[in-house]
Order: C-alpha cells, then structure tokens, then sequence
C-alpha cells in the first residue's frame, strides 16, 4: 500500500492586533475614496414650484422655476448649463427648453432677454446653492397644449461626455396661457405644490385665487 507523506506547512499566526491593523487600512483607503478621490455628484429635489410666462415678441411659451442643486461627491465639481425636456405623454412630443437667464418672472422684472447668460456653477463637497432660472424653448413659437405633461430637468457637468438627468416631474396643465392684452408685458400662469409626492397641477387658479382656496386647492 502506497503512502504519501506531505511536508509540514508552517500556517500564519495572525494575531489579533495584525487583524486589527488590516481592518484599519481598509477602512483609511475606503474613507479616502469616499472624501478625497471620489468625483463630484449633484443631486437636485424635483420642483414644486412653476411659472409660464407668454412672451409677446415670439408668441413662445417660457418657463421659469427654481433649482436646488447640492454636491454630494467628494471633489469640487462645475455645472456649465441645464435644460429641460418639456414632454406631451399624450402625443410624446419633446421640446427642449434651455437655461438661458437667472430671474424670476413674478413680479414682471423680467424684461426680456439679453446677453446675460449665466454664469457655470461651482461647488465643493457638500455645498448647495438654488438658482432662479429662466428656459427658453428651442423652437419658436412654440406653446403647449392642456394635458399631462413631463419636465426632466438635465445639467452639462464638466469633465461629463453626456449630460446628468437630475430628475423628472409630471405637470397636469389645465389652463391655455394667453397673450397679455397690455403692451410690454407678460402674461403669466404658476402653480405650486404642498405635497412632493403629487402631480404638479397648473391653472389660472394661481393668478386670481384667494389665499384660503389656494391651499385648498393645492392640496388636491
């Protein structure tokens, strides 16, 4: 009968204090990624708040809300520019609207656009900043028709091939936005919302409902 003798391997003594030390240079390397080399990330709430204004000079619908933008990687990072993708989810037709002027329509100080395009915006680890923007459709006279609708809100990161989908937000649009009949101004339809978790409904209602009967109707 044949027998095999295999020599003695010396097993590794590992002491409770060397398992100790390993544990904690994975955890320094796996802390260094997550503060130090890991990129920046934006995340963005969905918004509850919108305006359309009616701009007389182009028959165009534009729309303004605002953005709230926080850094949650680990380095600085730049957003160049946003837009947004307004959707028909009757028809599926997509209009791109661009972020092409910080203010707010509410208050008629908008007067028109110029050449002041805004500024990219850069954030280190951990900042947030909202900004008021103003979008402006891609094509003329471009005016959207009642219905459910969807706005996905997208930003041009730097250093990014492609742009970042921050979120998407679904809008039921129960009022046609008509044209001011005064000169020099802009006809406006906004809405806003109590509940993150609904439908963004946007009627007239806003511009001639009494504060009371406001909240309930947002609360639909």
């Amino acid at each position: 009968m044949l027998h095999l003798s295999l020599p003695n391997i010396a097993l590794p003594n590992i002491e409770v204090r060397d398992f100790i030390a390993g544990t904690s240079l994975v955890i320094s390397l796996i802390t260094a990624y997550w503060n130090i080399l890991r990129s920046a990330k934006f995340i963005s709430p969905p918004l509850r708040w919108i305006v359309f204004g009616h701009l007389q000079e182009h028959s165009s619908l534009i729309i303004n809300f605002p953005i709230a933008i926080t850094n949650i990687g680990g380095r600085i990072g730049v957003i160049d520019s946003f837009y947004i993708e307004f959707t028909n989810l009757s028809t599926h037709q997509v209009e791109k609207f661009y972020a092409w002027q910080e203010n707010i329509l509410i208050g008629q100080t908008f007067k028109g656009f110029g050449a002041e395009i805004p500024t990219p915006i850069a954030l280190k680890a951990g900042e947030s900043i909202i900004k008021y923007y103003i979008f402006y459709p891609d094509s003329v006279n471009f005016m959207y028709v009642c219905g459910l609708h969807k706005v996905s809100l997208y930003a041009y990161v730097n250093g990014r091939k492609q742009p970042v989908k921050l979120y998407e937000q679904k809008l039921d649009i129960e009022s046609v936005l008509e044209p001011s009949p005064f000169p020099n101004t802009i006809s406006l339809l906004y809405s806003y919302k109590l509940f993150p978790t609904k439908i963004l409904k946007v009627s007239n209602y806003g511009n001639n409902a009494s504060a009371m009967s406001m909240i309930e109707i947002v609360k639909r």
